[in-house]
């Protein structure tokens, strides 16, 4: 384990070898902060789609239940009144 003061470890933060000054630092943490946010949305996102997808083909599932043979009397079904015009010749 190795511990370091607190002044060392800022003197390297603001140092040239890595941010170079407490702005440059505050405005890496902001760009940190700003992709977690991305990430969390792009997730959330990402989820939500597949939950109405999910939800598409439960609704899908449940029309094709509903789908009934047609039984016709005069041209017309009993259940659910679709009608069909014939034509003599």
């Amino acid at each position: 384990m190795m511990l370091f003061l607190r002044k060392q470890v800022e003197a390297f933060a603001f140092s040239d070898k890595k941010w170079g000054s407490p702005e440059a630092l505050d405005q890496e943490y902001q760009r940190r902060e700003d992709d977690k946010k991305a990430l969390k949305s792009k997730k959330f996102s990402k989820k939500l789609a597949e939950l109405r997808k999910k939800t598409r083909t439960n609704e899908w599932h449940k029309r094709e239940e509903r789908v009934h043979e047609h039984s016709f009397e005069d041209g017309t079904c009993a259940e659910c009144g679709f009608e069909v015009e014939t034509e003599e010749f």
